[in-house]
């Protein structure tokens, strides 16, 4: 089963874009699939899994399965606006919750995590716990953030500062604070020079993602640096030191990097067989790059930097390229492709309403490497959320699906991988109208087989702040190896 993780919760960053910074997710939806000969699923019935309401209950989603203490599937939900319990019952500092795979719709419980705050020295309203949830699978560790935590300093006085540099919180399999290094101490910002030229608005954690391998975890951390943005890069089971992106200079240097006000580390995702077959290369998206977005490959050298080796431009003003980043081997040649989401492009006479750039891996080439453009309709705000999927049609290809939550209700494009890198047409199309749902594909997670049946599931996410009927498990054959697929709704 995937895994829905709704990345974006922008608030809070340099310069507001008013259309994506505040809208907030408050419905996601579970698909999980089965095997097929296509992509058919039966959305007349849903289940739903109700949060508080205000409490933008799935901003943020992860299918997660413990097994320790016992074993257990989880959908983890990233609710940043909950009210806060304990010490915090006046505020809103967000929570995760923890939801098992059943047909209750208020089954969910909060995740025990971020229950006191030091009010002398930290401020947790509204820093957005739950802005983002990630897993590493099964039995893996969960990292969850909040990139509006603040800093306080000279306390009740008229002088007195806060500033976002955000927190991200590491658990256990049992999502529990089991390990050394589990917790909320994962604040690189802190202790680091303030203001916003350097650490101050660091907004650690709006992006996060664990490396394929499970040794690292990779940090967003876009406003950073007067918004040009950093990566930090930690081991989540060593004490080890951290890896960075690089630091602005006024020399020269032999490495290309982006500018302030990039918002570089807005997305994040790492893989091999990108630059080379078996080194891992980090990427991460600036969309605010050059003023047409940007998206930088790095590699980690021997004096713990994270150095840019490649910049992939965009081509248009404004089109927010490398928004959503993600990386899959599309045509099976041993080299990783890299697909990037930019929708905010624009073309009126051509109708078009965001945009999709797949870069097929010339054998580490990227000289050579010429991107095929994905196009969506008008204000659809297609590549909003760009996501590997995993073998969804078990052809041996990877596959990828695209959010575009203004394509009417919104609308999740399956697209194949294939021997020639990838088909152009849709394979299928799921439409939010179908389950009574507004901006569906807002978010999009995929490529965890969650129920033990060898196939990659899915997840999607919809912003709606309506109340979506319960229904249940709708099955339907497709053909007579008993093909099926299931359709879960999150509310």
């Amino acid at each position: 089963m995937s895994v829905c993780s709704t990345q974006r919760g922008t608030a809070g960053l340099h310069r507001p874009w008013s259309l994506i910074h505040w809208l907030l997710l408050l419905c996601t939806a579970l698909v999980l699939t089965s095997p097929g000969s296509g992509f058919n699923l039966d959305t007349t019935d849903t289940l739903t899994k109700r949060g508080e309401g205000g409490s933008f209950f799935g901003f943020s989603v992860a299918l997660h399965q413990q097994v320790t203490p016992e074993p257990h599937s989880w959908i983890l939900v990233g609710a940043p606006q909950a009210r806060g319990h304990k010490a915090q019952q006046n505020s809103r500092p967000g929570a995760l919750y923890r939801c098992p795979i059943s047909a209750k719709a208020h089954d969910c419980e909060r995740v025990d995590i971020d229950g006191d705050v030091e009010t002398d020295r930290e401020s947790k309203d509204n820093q957005w716990l739950g802005v983002t949830v990630k897993s590493q699978g099964i039995g893996g560790k969960v990292v969850t953030c909040a990139h509006l935590y603040e800093l306080r300093q000279r306390v009740r006085e008229p002088s007195e500062t806060r500033d976002p540099i955000g927190r991200c919180y590491v658990l256990s399999d049992d999502l529990t604070e089991r390990d050394d290094l589990d917790g909320g101490e994962w604040k690189f910002c802190e202790g680091r020079p303030q203001t916003h030229e350097q650490f101050g608005f660091c907004q650690q954690g709006l992006a996060a993602s664990f490396t394929p391998d499970n040794n690292f975890i990779l940090f967003g951390a876009p406003g950073t640096y007067n918004w040009k943005g950093l990566l930090f890069m930690a081991s989540p089971v060593e004490d080890a030191l951290v890896y960075k992106t690089l630091e602005p200079s006024h020399r020269p240097s032999i490495f290309e990097d982006v500018a302030q006000n990039s918002y570089l580390g807005f997305s994040v995702d790492s893989a091999k067989g990108l630059l080379s077959r078996a080194e891992l290369t980090f990427v991460a998206g600036a969309p605010r790059a050059n003023h047409t977005g940007a998206v930088v490959l790095l590699r980690k050298d021997n004096v713990y930097r994270l150095v840019p080796k490649l910049i992939l431009w965009g081509e248009e003003l404004a089109s927010s390229f490398g928004y959503s980043v993600a990386t899959a081997d599309l045509n099976q040649d041993g080299w990783t492709d890299l697909i990037v989401g930019a929708p905010n492009f624009f073309d009126r006479k051509a109708e078009i309403g965001g945009a999709v750039y797949v870069y097929l891996n010339p054998s580490g080439h990227w000289e050579e490497a010429r991107p095929i453009r994905l196009n969506g309709t008008h204000d659809s705000m297609f590549g909003l959320t760009v996501n590997s999927v995993g073998d969804l049609d078990q052809d041996g290809y990877g596959d990828i699906a695209v959010g575009a939550p203004f394509d009417g209700d919104g609308k999740v494009f399956i697209f194949r991988g294939s021997e020639y890198g990838i088909d152009t047409k849709p394979s299928q199309v799921l439409d939010g109208a179908d389950a009574g749902v507004k901006q569906f594909g807002y978010s999009i997670s995929g490529g965890l087989d969650i129920d033990g049946n060898s196939y990659p599931d899915m997840a999607v996410g919809s912003l709606n702040d309506q109340v979506v009927l319960t229904g249940e498990t709708q099955c339907r054959r497709d053909k007579e190896d008993g093909s099926h697929m299931f359709y879960y709704l999150i509310h």
